[in-house]
């Protein structure tokens, strides 16, 4: 398994993904309620529910290295909770502070 880069802000947890590692994976742990769809929907395995539990009481998505940003677990989610976004744009922001 390779290492995998994590952000947390306490709100969302942020994984670089992707073949090429290119893409950002977002997990907006306040919205997600545990259904676990998305784990079921992923072709690749890439995640798996965590230990804690967020704000709300549920226990959310860990992304484990995996991840190819196919966007299948995104498409699946019914609380949008999830997002993947092009890694310059999201890095473009924060370069410009």
């Amino acid at each position: 398994m390779e290492t995998v880069q994590r952000v947390t802000n306490g709100r969302f947890d942020v994984y670089v993904v992707g073949k090429r590692k290119d893409k950002v994976f977002a997990v907006d742990k306040g919205r997600c309620k545990g259904c676990q769809i998305c784990v079921t929907v992923c072709p690749y395995d890439a995640l798996y529910m965590s230990n804690e539990k967020n704000t709300r009481g549920y226990f959310y998505p860990v992304e484990n290295g995996k991840c190819v940003a196919c966007r299948q677990c995104v498409h699946a989610c019914p609380d949008f909770a999830l997002s993947i976004h092009k890694l310059e744009e999201v890095a473009q922001p924060l370069e410009a502070r």
